[in-house]
């Protein structure tokens, strides 16, 4: 139990140094971990610490320092399970170095991404991380020499002037179409929200780029269903009502993985017999449910560790790099194969669809 310093008051420093029969400098460098302490002295300030509760003025050792101990994030949105999962890795990453994450989401919008990057800027943080809403830019244009250490991360991999660490999105979509070529499929539907994303394209382009190989050339039908479950449903749905109907689909997203299931089951088809499907990322919700969803998943936690160390090195350095120093790093995906891919049948192309 901590013992209180006097009428209540949360414990100073200078009880910490009474307690301990030191003096402030002392008990500043055990806190800190600076300066040479005999050890018999550390061990008698951090019992004193301990047992008057005493945690240190976070906001008035910024101000010495120079630094908040603050990171800025800015996500798309925090309504996708990805976006989620990357935000908790770095709370996690950044409580563990003594720093704190403020959040907030761009709402897929480039202007509405300057204001928040703007308003992030006024609290004085240290550095960025940032999941942007467009390719071609942060904030809508934001000069990158008026920017804090930053990092880029899953998008805009082709910032030169940032740090950016992502997937091999076309090595994924690559590594999706030769399982479902290798099982025996010739067509395969690939169901895309649409083409703004280079994630998009490039996993687009690894299937082609697979299919090709295989002398199918021509046969990844791609279907752009919009950014909504119900619009990628209904893209599936109209695909699988041809008479020569892909026997394969390939979703590039989360959202078009629930929209293809959707579309499956109002057919009353049924994975793998009927057609099969492989997603991409990898959730616990794709083995909640049989079949359990073939999918390529993201490595979101050494991607995490990744852009954090660099960020941690970018503040240590003071920003001072070159755009030809910058790191830019892509890791390989994961193709998890599971119950919802098989071999195509021959009743597959015979099969008619319900009509509704």
């Amino acid at each position: 139990m901590a013992l209180e310093a006097g009428h209540g008051k949360r414990a100073s420093i200078a009880d910490v140094a009474r307690l301990a029969g030191v003096s402030l400098a002392t008990v500043s460098n055990v806190v800190n971990g600076i300066g040479r302490v005999a050890p018999e002295t550390r061990e008698k300030v951090s019992a004193a610490v301990e047992a008057l509760g005493y945690r240190p003025n976070g906001i008035a050792a910024s101000l010495r320092n120079r630094r908040s101990r603050l990171i800025g994030m800015v996500v798309p949105a925090v309504t996708n399970a990805l976006f989620a999962e990357m935000v908790h890795e770095f709370e996690t990453l950044a409580t563990a170095d003594g720093y704190g994450i403020t959040l907030v989401t761009s709402d897929e919008d480039p202007e509405h991404e300057r204001e928040r990057i703007l308003a992030l800027l006024s609290r004085q943080i240290d550095g960025l991380i940032i999941l942007p809403a467009a390719d071609d830019s942060l904030g809508a244009g934001l000069d990158p020499i008026a920017l804090p250490p930053t990092v880029v991360l899953d998008r805009g991999l082709g910032l030169s002037a940032f740090d950016t660490v992502g997937l091999d999105n076309v090595a994924g979509g690559y590594a999706a179409a030769r399982h479902l070529i290798e099982l025996g499929h010739t067509a395969i539907a690939v169901v895309a929200p649409a083409l703004r994303l280079a994630s998009m394209r490039d996993r687009i382009a690894g299937v082609e780029q697979a299919m090709a190989e295989a002398g199918r050339q021509g046969r990844a039908r791609v279907l752009l269903g919009g950014e909504t479950m119900e619009g990628l449903r209904r893209a599936t749905e109209q695909e699988l009502r041809r008479p020569d109907r892909a026997t394969a689909v390939f979703t590039t997203s989360n959202v078009a993985t629930l929209g293809a299931i959707k579309a499956i089951h109002a057919l009353e088809l049924s994975m793998p017999r009927d057609v099969s499907l492989v997603g991409f990322d990898d959730y616990d919700w794709m083995t909640a449910l049989r079949p359990y969803v073939s999918a390529v998943g993201q490595p979101i936690g050494s991607m995490a560790a990744k852009a954090w160390n660099i960020l941690l090195r970018r503040l240590d350095a003071g920003n001072d790099t070159t755009p030809a120093e910058r790191e830019h790093t892509q890791m390989e995906g994961l193709l998890r194969v599971r119950e919802s891919t098989g071999r195509p049948t021959n009743r597959i192309a015979r099969k008619p669809v319900v009509s509704r």
